[in-house]
């Protein structure tokens, strides 16, 4: 078990590392405490949501430390939450930019777990069907969080000013 707690920490550390870096990018240090607390609020709801509904319920995706409270805390906070962030970054970009990054994101999370195994696919997919599945699920997520601050909190985002104003 100790294994698995060590995997999710390297996990949770290179997508930490993706924040810090994507923050130093865009000059953002004054707003990474909002971006922080924000981030890790939606983490923890899209978080659980995700996970109890398509990774327990549906069986999508398991985690070597399974559905216990403690880990569905963990990465709803730490997985969830950082993603949230670097979302929460994206506030500027046209959607070229948003759909870059989103699967650059993608690619640090799929790589570090698939070195250091947190979660696996139970999906009866072909390699392009999993990637096709990860490419929606990364985006279709992102957009949401951005929609959901966009119209609730009234966070701007401007690829979705610009979709929303044609």
């Amino acid at each position: 078990m100790e294994s698995a707690w060590l995997s999710f920490a390297i996990v949770a550390l290179s997508q930490l590392m993706l924040f810090v870096g994507y923050v130093c990018y865009t000059k953002r240090f004054s707003d990474v405490i909002t971006i922080l607390r924000r981030g890790i609020l939606t983490g923890i709801v899209v978080g659980l949501l995700s996970n109890l509904l398509l990774g327990k319920l549906l069986g999508f995706w398991s985690y070597t430390l399974g559905f216990g409270p403690l880990s569905l805390i963990m990465a709803a906070v730490f997985i969830y939450g950082l993603f949230a962030c670097n979302v929460l970054l994206l506030q500027n970009v046209g959607f070229r930019h948003f759909f870059i990054w989103i699967m650059t994101t993608m690619v640090v999370y799929e790589s570090t777990n698939y070195l250091f195994q947190v979660w696996t696919y139970e999906l009866p997919f072909s390699t392009s069907g999993l990637l096709l599945f990860l490419i929606i699920g990364y985006l279709g997520t992102a957009i949401f969080m951005a929609v959901v601050w966009h119209k609730i909190f009234d966070v701007r985002f401007y690829f979705l000013d610009t979709l929303l104003k044609r």
